[in-house]
């Protein structure tokens, strides 16, 4: 008799430490929910840009800078995305306070929120990343400030290539508006690359005739030593480095020289990086690079 009762005891208890737990943990996400949707960057309205004109107009802008499409086609995404966070966080204040029903997807949200990891609601509609969810937020917040300021007409000198849904659609582009300039087709040209001495994107003044400023990149097992401006081994406890400022140079029938170039190829998301390749010169030859 004292055993069972003693059983039964300890299952009131529980359930008791096991309820009391669970409040805490709403309230947690509640705090969460609320603290993210204050900082959600609003959508990004085409009517702030540029690039609004009728057809015709538009049209015509499209033709002669195909980066426009890029940039047009990277804001409809990061809407998506922030229309997906706003609506789910909204559903999961609601399922908390039980308005409405909680669902698995919800629910899975619910345990995300609380582990700190971005709720798969969320990248479905996202760019890959593997960092935890609060870095993610924070950098979210600073891709939707670099695009919507590019919409406004403030063309950056230098691209945040790792801010792009799809980095491989803002190089093609690079090429195709050199096509168009050059009537080279665009199947003949590739990417020959220059380095900067400097990793910090504020520093650029201007940017190339031809081609693109690219910084964002990251290197994992070795760093850019800016006064030789090659490759080197990693600092000690370092490991990774910021990679400097590229340029990439559309060239017609490049051929990289072996002994000249490395290929360092990326096929996963890093915490760091979210591209799927990056380029680095071993032995860098000068190059004057016009900019305007």
């Amino acid at each position: 008799f004292f055993f069972f009762n003693d059983t039964a005891t300890t299952e009131i208890y529980t359930e008791q430490i096991v309820g009391s737990v669970r409040c805490v943990q709403e309230t947690v996400v509640e705090e969460l929910c609320k603290d993210y949707q204050s900082k959600l960057p609003p959508k990004i309205r085409k009517d702030e840009g540029k690039i609004v004109y009728d057809a015709q107009k538009q049209a015509e802008m499209y033709y002669k800078d195909s980066l426009l499409i890029c940039l047009d086609q990277e804001v409809q995404k990061f809407n998506k995305l922030l229309e997906r966070i706003s609506s789910s966080l909204e559903s999961l204040q609601k399922a908390l306070k039980g308005e409405v029903v909680m669902s698995l997807d919800l629910d899975k949200m619910y345990m995300s929120l609380l582990n700190n990891q971005v709720p798969a609601l969320w990248s479905k509609v996202a760019y890959p990343s593997l960092k935890t969810l609060a870095s993610w937020f924070q950098e979210l917040i600073q891709k939707v400030e670099f695009f919507r300021k590019w919409l406004a007409g403030h063309r950056p000198n230098s691209f945040w290539i790792s801010a792009f849904f799809f980095p491989q659609g803002f190089l093609t582009s690079v090429l195709q508006n050199y096509a168009r300039k050059t009537k080279i087709p665009i199947d003949a040209l590739s990417f020959s690359f220059d380095f900067f001495n400097f990793t910090d994107s504020e520093n650029v003044q201007s940017s190339p005739e031809d081609g693109c400023l690219v910084h964002g990149l990251f290197i994992e097992g070795c760093r850019f030593d800016l006064h030789s401006v090659r490759l080197a081994d990693s600092l000690p406890g370092v490991m990774y480095s910021q990679a400097p400022i590229i340029v990439f140079v559309p060239t017609e029938n490049y051929q990289p020289d072996p002994q000249d170039l490395s290929l360092i190829h990326i096929s996963e998301p890093t915490r760091l990086l979210s591209i799927s390749y990056a380029v680095f010169c071993l032995k860098k030859k000068k190059r004057h690079i016009n900019l305007h």
